[in-house]
Order: C-alpha cells, then structure tokens, then sequence
C-alpha cells in the first residue's frame, strides 16, 4: 500500500489549514503545500465533498476545516483519497486468491490482515493536529502509535 501523492497533498491542505486556523484561499494553500493551483482545487473539492472543509465562494472566499485538527484524523484523509486501506488485494472481500482460495486457511492471509488492521489502528491514532503542533515531539507521536488505546 502506497499513500498516493494526492492524499499527501490533501494531508498537507488540512494541516496549513489547522495550523493557520482561519478562512483561507486556495491560491495561498496552494502556495503554502508547495502545489498547483490547479491541483490544489481538486484536491479541495474532494476534501469539500468528503466533509472535512467548509467553502466560501467569491472575493472574501476560501476554505477552512468543518473540524478541529484534534478531530482529523490521517486515516480519514487517506481513505477519502485513496479509499480503504489495503496492503494487498488479498484483502479484499471480492479478490479470488489462485493459491488458496479459503482465505481463512492462507497464513500469507492471516499475516496480511494482522499487519493491515495495525497500519489502520496507527493511522487512525494520528491526527492533522499532531502533525504541526510544535508541543507534540517525535517520541510523543511514537508512544501515541505504540500504546494500546
């Protein structure tokens, strides 16, 4: 499973977002994510569609999120992008495996789901806010992952 660039981009929209805490418009966003304008709205119009930011249109316009940064959560994100989190197609339910075709008796299986329900617990554990707050170190962010909460 590989985060695609676009979910890298919309993570980095809703983090200048929270970090910045007001209105702000796309050109700006676009600028601070190191984007195109271009790219920078439709990454925007999904984020708007799946919920996460508020639009205003015209002069005074922008975007800002609907949720504090302490609420986004970097799996949503991702999952809004990229759609469920899989780290092998075994994984999902419609896939015919040509080894094993009772996935339940497929150690690779059984391994895979472990390792993929672990990668979604952590991203669910990360939050937008996390990712900026000067107060949250490295170590905080790893014990946060590492706990069992």
């Amino acid at each position: 499973m590989r985060v695609t660039q676009e979910a890298d981009y919309a993570i980095r929209m809703c983090l200048i977002l929270d970090s910045i805490g007001e209105k702000t418009g796309a050109a700006t966003l676009a600028d601070l994510a190191c984007i195109t304008p271009k790219i920078a709205l439709k990454v925007l119009r999904k984020l708007h569609e799946g919920g996460f930011v508020r639009s205003y249109k015209g002069v005074q316009g922008g975007y800002e999120l609907v949720r504090s940064g302490d609420e986004v959560k970097v799996l949503d994100i991702i999952e809004l992008i990229d759609g469920p989190v899989r780290i092998s197609k075994c994984l999902e339910c419609d896939h015919d495996c040509s080894r094993n075709p009772c996935k339940t008796d497929c150690k690779m299986h059984i391994a895979f789901g472990a390792i993929n329900k672990k990668l979604i617990d952590n991203l669910g554990k990360i939050t937008v806010r996390m990712l900026h707050d000067k107060s949250v170190s490295d170590s905080d962010i790893a014990d946060i992952i590492n706990s069992k909460k």
